[in-house]
C-alpha cells in the first residue's frame, strides 16, 4: 500500500461535554466567480453560529443553508436552516424525521415517519411545497438518499408493501417513484446518490438473492449496470459527479476485500491505492474529481484519506498512532473532518489547520470535534464538545444567540448530593442582557444565576438528584432581543455503593444500514451506570447515526476491570424489539486512549433473521441490513475530550 500520511493541526488541551443551540442569524457570502476563481485557504478567523444540540447534519448549500437531523429526547427530527431560522420539517404522523441531502435551492429530501407504527415515508421538502410524500400508490417503507439540482430524488422503497425486498427508485414530479430495479427477482437494492443528468448510484444484491452486493448505476435512461465483478459484503457506489465519475467501495477480486474505487467510463473500476488495507472505501468526489474516504489499516485501525489522480493518496494520520476521519469536501478542494478528537480543515496549498485555534468569539472552554459539512464559501458545520452543531462562517455575523459552553458539575454525582452545575457563554451582540433557565432532567426546573459583562458570561445553578440513573440536564439562555441557546449533558447519579458509569462522545462511523439521513461519519454519545453484581441495577444510553437507544432490559454486565461489556434489550427511537452490546475498554487496555464499542440489531419479521443497524467495528459501511459477527476483541472507537470510563469504586 503506497500512500503518505500527514499528521494535521498540533493537539491542544481537549475537553468533552453535551450542548445545545437554537436558532441565528448571520450574514452570509453569496457564491460568485471571485469566490469559485479564489485558491483555497483557511480564513483568518470564523465565528460561531449555533444550530441545535445533539444533531448531526445532512448538507450546507453556497447559500449557507443547513439541513440537518436533531434529536428531541427520543426522536429524531429533520431541521432547515434557513440562514435566520431553524425550521421543524414535520412527518407524515409518526415521531420522527431525518434529511438526508440537500440542494442549491434549498430543497431537503429525507424520510418521516408516518401514523402506521415502524412505517416511513421518503419525503422532498422546499419552503414553497412544505413536505410532499414521494410514496406512490401500493408502495410500503420508503426512504430518500439523495437529491441533485433538479429536484430528482433516489433512495429506496418497497414497491409491494408486503415485499421484504427493496428496490431503488428515483422520483421527481413528473414522473413519480420509478422502480430502478436490481440485479436479479429476488435482489435488494438502494440508490444513494444522483448526478444532475439523473444518472443514479448506490448497490444490489447479486443476481442469486441477499448475500453479497455489488456496485451499480442506474442510467436516466433505465437498466442496471454493475461497476464490479466480484460480489462481495460492502460492495456500494456512494456518490457520482456531474461527469460521472462514480465512487465507493468494492471488491476486486475472489478474495473479497472490499476497497476504496474510482470509476469512470473509460477506465472502468481503478482502486485508489488501500491495499493491502483492512477495508476501505471512498466517501465522496467532487466536480474536479477530487476524493475522501475512510481506511481501516486494522479492525480497530481507521484514518480518512484524500486521493487524487494527480497526487495519489494522502491519509490523514498515521496508522495505530492516529485516528481519524474526512467528513465533507468542496468544489475549491477544501476538505474537513475529525483528527485525534478535533475538527480540522485541509487545502492542497495550506495543510492541515486546527479549526478551534481559528474561531473567535467563543466561550474559551469550546472545542471543535470535527469538522462535519463545508461549502463552496468555506462555511464549515461543526461539532462541539458542548454537544452542539455550529456553524463556523469566514465573515462579519451580528444579531446571533448566545454561544454556550459545555456544562460542568462539581462533586461527586450521588443520589441526594448537591452538585454545583456551570457554564460559560459569549454574545457578540455586547449590550444584550441574558436570563438563564436549568431543566434538571427529573420534572424540575430553578433558574440559573447569570455573571456577564461585555458579551462575556456565565451560568450557575444547583441541583440534588433523589435517585441513581441517567439524566439529561440542560440550560437554556436567552438574550435581551429574545434570541435563545441551549446547552445539556449527561449526569451519571450512582447510588451509595460502588459503580461502574461512564459518559461522553466517540467519533461514529457511518451506519451499517439505512437508517434514514445517515450516510456519513458523526458524534454519537453514550452514558451507562451499573451499580452492585448482576445487571438489575443497569442502564445504557446511546445516541449515535440517526439512532436514540435506550435500555429496557440489561441481561448481562461483564467487567474485568480494564473492560465493562452491557448486553440486553432495548428501543431504538420509542420503538422497541432491538438488541444492543455496548463494550467500554478503559485506556490502560488500549494504549492509553478509552474506547467505546456499539453494535445494534434486530430481527427481521417473518425470517428472523438479525439485521445489524449500527456496529462502529471495522464492518462499518457494510452493506445495508447484512448481518455481522460482532469481530472478537474490537475495540470501536476513541472516545473523545473528557469523556470518562470508570469501572471501579466511584
Amino acid at each position: 500500500m503506497q500512500m503518505r500520511t500527514a499528521n494535521g493541526p498540533a493537539r491542544g488541551p481537549q475537553r468533552w461535554r453535551l450542548a445545545s443551540l437554537v436558532a441565528t442569524a448571520c450574514a452570509t457570502m453569496g457564491l460568485g466567480s471571485a469566490i469559485a476563481a479564489a485558491p483555497a485557504s483557511a480564513p483568518a478567523t470564523y465565528r460561531v453560529v449555533p444550530l441545535a444540540p445533539n444533531s448531526f447534519p445532512a448538507g450546507i448549500n453556497n447559500r449557507g443553508q443547513v439541513a440537518f437531523t436533531e434529536f428531541v429526547g427520543d426522536n429524531p427530527r429533520a431541521r432547515f436552516y434557513d440562514g435566520a431560522i431553524v425550521r421543524d420539517l414535520g412527518t407524515f404522523g409518526g415521531p420522527d424525521s431525518f434529511a438526508s441531502a440537500l440542494n442549491e435551492q434549498g430543497q431537503v429530501a429525507g424520510t418521516a415517519s408516518t401514523a402506521t407504527e415502524g412505517l416511513y415515508h421518503a419525503f422532498r421538502w422546499s419552503r414553497h411545497s412544505g413536505l410532499v410524500d414521494l410514496n406512490r400508490p401500493g408502495a410500503g417503507y420508503s426512504s430518500a438518499n439523495g437529491i441533485n439540482e433538479k429536484g430528482q430524488v433516489v433512495g429506496a422503497a418497497r414497491f409491494s408493501g408486503a415485499s421484504p425486498i427493496f428496490h431503488a427508485f428515483r422520483w421527481s414530479p413528473h414522473t413519480g417513484m420509478v422502480d430502478l430495479g436490481s440485479l436479479g427477482p429476488t435482489a435488494s437494492s438502494s440508490a444513494l446518490a444522483i448526478n444532475d443528468a439523473g444518472t443514479a448510484t448506490g448497490f444490489s444484491d447479486e443476481a442469486a438473492g441477499p448475500l453479497l452486493t455489488l456496485a451499480v448505476k442506474w442510467p436516466a435512461g433505465g437498466g442496471v449496470i454493475p461497476l464490479n465483478s466480484f460480489p462481495s459484503i460492502a460492495s456500494i457506489g456512494y456518490d457520482i459527479n456531474s461527469a460521472g465519475q462514480i465512487v465507493g467501495g468494492a471488491a476486486f477480486d475472489a478474495r473479497l476485500s472490499d476497497q476504496a474505487f474510482f470509476w469512470t467510463r473509460a477506465g472502468g473500476l481503478q482502486g485508489l491505492g488501500t491495499e493491502p488495507s483492512y477495508l476501505s472505501w471512498a466517501d465522496q468526489i467532487n466536480e474536479k474529481g477530487l476524493v475522501i474516504g475512510q481506511l481501516y489499516s486494522s479492525p480497530v485501525d481507521r484514518n480518512g484519506f484524500i486521493w487524487s489522480r494527480d497526487s495519489g493518496l494522502l491519509l490523514v494520520g498515521t496508522p495505530a498512532v492516529d485516528s481519524s476521519d474526512v467528513a465533507d469536501v468542496n468544489n475549491r478542494g477544501q476538505v474537513v473532518g475529525s483528527l485525534n478528537g478535533r475538527g480540522y480543515l485541509w487545502t492542497r496549498s495550506g495543510g492541515f489547520v486546527d479549526l478551534t485555534s481559528r474561531v473567535v468569539g467563543a466561550p474559551p472552554e469550546l472545542t471543535l470535534f470535527s469538522g462535519m459539512a463545508i461549502n463552496d464559501n468555506g462555511t464549515i458545520v461543526a461539532a462541539t464538545n458542548a454537544g452542539t452543531l455550529v456553524l463556523l462562517v469566514p465573515n462579519t455575523c451580528h444579531a446571533l444567540a448566545p454561544v454556550a459552553g459545555p456544562v460542568k458539575y462539581t462533586d461527586s454525582a450521588r443520589a441526594n448530593a448537591l452538585l454545583s452545575f456551570s457554564a460559560g457563554f459569549t454574545d457578540v451582540d455586547l449590550r444584550d442582557t441574558h436570563k438563564a433557565v436549568w431543566s434538571w432532567g427529573d420534572g424540575s426546573k430553578t433558574v440559573g444565576t447569570v455573571s456577564e459583562r461585555g458579551g462575556t458570561g456565565s451560568v450557575s445553578g444547583q441541583h440534588a438528584y433523589r435517585a441513581a440513573g441517567i439524566y439529561t440536564a440542560r440550560l437554556t439562555l436567552t438574550d435581551s432581543s429574545g434570541k435563545s441557546s441551549s446547552v445539556e449533558r449527561k449526569v451519571i447519579v450512582s447510588g451509595t455503593g460502588a459503580a461502574i458509569a461512564g459518559e461522553g462522545a466517540f467519533a461514529a462511523p457511518a451506519a451499517t444500514t439505512p437508517t434514514p439521513g445517515v450516510r456519513k461519519p458523526s458524534i454519537g454519545n453514550f452514558a451507562f451506570l451499573s451499580e452492585g453484581p448482576g445487571a438489575r441495577k443497569a442502564a445504557v444510553e446511546v445516541n449515535v447515526a440517526g439512532m436514540a437507544l435506550r435500555s429496557s432490559q440489561v441481561e448481562s454486565v461483564t467487567n474485568d476491570g480494564t473492560r465493562v461489556q452491557y448486553a440486553g434489550q432495548g428501543s431504538v427511537n420509542g420503538k422497541v424489539g432491538y438488541r444492543f452490546t455496548l463494550t467500554a475498554t478503559a485506556g490502560a487496555k488500549t494504549g492509553g486512549k478509552d474506547r467505546i464499542h456499539v453494535r445494534i440489531a434486530h430481527s427481521e419479521p417473518g425470517t428472523q433473521r438479525e439485521v445489524v443497524d449500527y456496529d462502529n467495528g471495522a464492518s462499518a459501511g457494510a452493506k445495508a441490513g447484512t448481518a455481522q459477527v460482532a469481530t472478537a476483541g474490537v475495540e470501536g472507537s476513541v472516545v473523545l475530550g473528557e469523556g470518562r470510563i470508570a469501572l471501579g469504586a466511584e
